[in-house]
């Protein structure tokens, strides 16, 4: 699945890094914190999207998906000690994330967002069961998330963005041009110069 973006118009000229950290902001300001863990939609423990907002009433929310059958899990085992990789973890595939507020839906069918301001899509993050935390981008990125950290997830976006020779430090406009171009070419990253001619040496001499 390749990346795609979609944004709200209003933050076209925003950098992806400007909006993460204006969300992430309003997001721990709301008292977001280990007392709101959020949930899948089906319940429990299981799910095709995992979701939460701020805590005391914030507006503040973000989905996390999975377009395959295999889903988002978490797994908690409290026969590991609470320092152990293994003592919770989520595992799964993480294809999309949207962000912005208002969460509503669940219980059952599908979350969603009254004001969806972004929405990333071709993640391709995949983590097995028995990952644990260490090293799992799908259990780093939302968790991260669930306490309005958004540093995994820029990271994830970084490494996919650098394909197109763009970066989270980019406006949204910029960004969705150089995926609506396509990745950048191999071959043509391989021309660092053009040809010397013999004049040009001789003006050097």
């Amino acid at each position: 699945m390749s990346l795609s973006v979609s944004y709200d118009a209003a933050y076209a000229s925003y950098t992806v890094d400007d909006y993460l950290a204006s969300w992430a902001a309003g997001f721990a300001t709301a008292g977001h914190g280990y007392s709101n863990t959020g949930g899948f939609n089906k319940g429990g423990f299981n799910g095709e999207q995992y979701a939460t907002h701020g805590a005391n009433g914030s507006d503040y929310a973000f989905i996390a998906g999975s377009t395959t059958t295999n889903g988002l899990h978490y797994v908690f085992s409290p026969s590991q000690p609470a320092s152990s990789n293994l003592n919770h973890y989520l595992w799964g595939e993480l294809d999309t994330l949207s962000l912005g507020y208002q969460l509503g839906g669940g219980n059952g069918g599908e979350f969603t967002l009254a004001d969806d301001v972004v929405t990333f899509i071709g993640l391709d993050l995949d983590a097995a069961l028995g990952a644990g935390r260490t090293g799992n981008d799908v259990h780093q990125t939302i968790y991260g998330l669930m306490q309005g950290n958004t540093s995994a997830l820029e990271g994830v976006l970084d490494n996919l963005l650098a394909g197109y020779g763009v970066s989270t430090d980019d406006t949204f406009d910029a960004i969705s041009a150089a995926l609506a171009s396509g990745p950048l070419s191999v071959a043509s990253a391989d021309v660092v110069g053009v040809q010397a001619l013999a004049e040009d040496f001789a003006l050097a001499a």
